[in-house]
């Protein structure tokens, strides 16, 4: 059985760290990269050689496209790695329902999909990541969304990786505060916006690794966002809401 690590939003900044990373590992034989831009899949095949692209958007059908791929090959997955997600910064009751449905669609069904269809083929030393967010540690207003749904996957993340001790799989819920990619605006209506805490994709990819390695059911990387997991703990949520509120407000 070939031996695969398979990576969703991998043409984005954690994602394409994570091709470059894994790529490098001798018991990893193929990188499954999944995104939805062939032009960008195309030039990480390029630069990774081990890398095979599967094009796919699983916000629409890509999750039935991964799991005719899986039947079809059979692979040893040694690594899944959850990392493909979207954001929405305003007011909630400016969304539409389809852009609720999607947005649940990509953040939760999609990964906890993905896990399901891929531990029947995963074995003693597989690992799984899910990419969550330090926004998991509390209620977000104008990113309720968002926060509710990186809770949900850091919560489902830490159960599974009790749930599969048994099989010896890993799973862990990578927790990072503000990433410094090309996602992030720079600007928002001529006011430069200030992401405290900010890191490195690296920092960000490589610690992931480490905590997985060693079974760890959470990763958090950066000193801002493992401050910032305690202190949510333990100040009161309507305290925290009100200071993130306030960070905010003059960019909404």
């Amino acid at each position: 059985m070939t031996k695969v690590a398979i990576v969703t939003g991998a043409t984005g900044g954690i994602g394409e760290k994570f091709i470059q990373r894994i790529s490098l590992m001798d018991d990893i034989e193929e990188v499954w990269a999944v995104g939805r831009s062939r032009e960008k899949l195309e030039r990480l095949k390029a630069s990774c050689p081990k890398v095979m692209t599967v094009e796919a958007d699983i916000g629409e059908d890509g999750i039935d496209i991964i799991e005719e791929l899986i039947k079809q090959v059979s692979p040893d997955i040694r690594m899944l790695i959850n990392n493909a997600g979207v954001a929405y910064m305003g007011d909630f009751e400016k969304m539409t329902e389809d852009k609720i449905r999607s947005f649940c669609k990509v953040n939760c069904s999609a990964p906890s999909e993905l896990m399901a269809i891929c531990l029947p083929y995963m074995h003693e030393g597989s690992k799984i990541l899910n990419i969550s967010s330090a926004s998991s540690f509390q209620p977000n207003p104008y990113l309720s969304m968002y926060s509710a749904s990186k809770a949900y996957l850091k919560n489902l993340s830490r159960a599974l990786n009790v749930e599969l001790k048994n099989r010896k799989i890993t799973v862990t819920s990578v927790c990072p505060y503000w990433v410094d990619t090309g996602m992030l605006p720079r600007e928002r209506d001529g006011k430069k916006i200030n992401y405290p805490g900010m890191v490195s994709t690296d920092l960000v990819v490589d610690k992931a690794l480490k905590d997985s390695s060693k079974g760890k059911d959470m990763s958090v990387p950066g000193f801002f966002a493992q401050y910032f997991r305690i202190y949510s703990k333990i100040t009161p949520t309507s305290i925290v809401m009100k200071q993130w509120v306030a960070g905010i407000r003059k960019y909404l």
